[in-house]
């Protein structure tokens, strides 16, 4: 369930780029995985505390996707989806060759500190501890953005999803707004992998790489993406279908993919999509 419920904030906050201002991005894995070393590096190497690394691996995902996205807002269509798969193969590259600093494909284990609040205190080391600390996160998170796609700034998402110029030529700057949309969707990226990093006490290069992001990819597609909840039924679903059937299969990974394959036949809008279908 921990696990899960990673998952299912990584998925939000792509929905968040892809559901709801129309940009595919496969960049998200960089901030994934910057996520888990902002959390792993400063406990390792500086003492840092984990309250203090989760706190940073929103920060400096954020960060870096201001600078990712800088340049990538200015391309649409394939263009856009190419150039945040090389800035998330610069990522891996990276991670993998300074392997000093992260460990490399090896990666880097470490313990967290417990987090104080308050009067007791919550141990990561603890697996019913991480679950509510994670649960709590991403339910946080999923209301954050559930109010942030219905209001007003949401709306001009969904607009320049719908029609780019027609946004642009009622006022609106569109690339601001899609900058702005990558820097909160790669903030909550980072996040989720600060909170993967903490459950696991393990963070390595592999989470860079931009296949991590075709999780969040396919959870949305099947799921139903621009609705929010469509990403957690899409995580919940394919992750349990993972979780069973891995003993009783060797090719889940072709499970998952005939999975995937029927919903873009037959369900384009995902589970969502069939469940709205049906009450109408």
């Amino acid at each position: 369930m921990t696990e899960i419920l990673v998952w299912v904030l990584f998925a939000i906050s792509f929905d968040l780029i892809f559901g709801y201002t129309g940009l595919l991005s496969f960049g998200q894995a960089l901030f994934f995985g910057l996520g888990g070393y902002a959390v792993a590096i400063p406990i390792l190497k500086l003492g840092a505390g984990t309250g203090t690394g989760l706190l940073l691996s929103v920060l400096i995902p954020a960060l870096f996707a201001v600078i990712v996205g800088y340049f990538s807002v200015k391309l649409s269509g394939i263009h856009f989806v190419i150039i945040t798969i090389i800035f998330a193969l610069i990522g891996s590259t990276l991670g993998e060759t300074w392997a000093w600093l992260t460990g490399g494909a090896d990666g880097l284990v470490f313990t967290a500190p417990p987090i104080e609040l308050g009067f007791f205190q919550l141990d990561p080391a603890d697996i019913k501890s991480t679950y509510y600390l994670v649960l709590t996160v991403t339910a946080l998170s999923y209301l954050f953005l559930s109010r942030l796609v219905r209001s007003p700034l949401g709306k001009v998402f969904v607009a320049i999803r719908e029609n780019e110029e027609r946004a642009r030529l009622i006022g609106y700057d569109v690339q601001f707004h899609k900058l702005l949309s990558f820097v909160i969707a790669g903030g909550l990226s980072g996040l989720a992998g600060g909170l993967y990093t903490v459950a696991l006490k393990y963070a390595s290069a592999t989470f860079l790489h931009w296949s991590i992001s075709g999780h969040a990819v396919v959870y949305a597609i099947v799921g139903g993406g621009g609705t929010l909840i469509g990403p957690v039924l899409g995580a919940g679903l394919i992750m349990s279908l993972e979780h069973y059937l891995v003993n009783l299969l060797q090719a889940t990974d072709l499970v998952v993919g005939a999975v995937l394959v029927s919903m873009l036949l037959f369900a384009p809008r995902g589970i969502i999509g069939i469940l709205q279908g049906r009450r109408k």
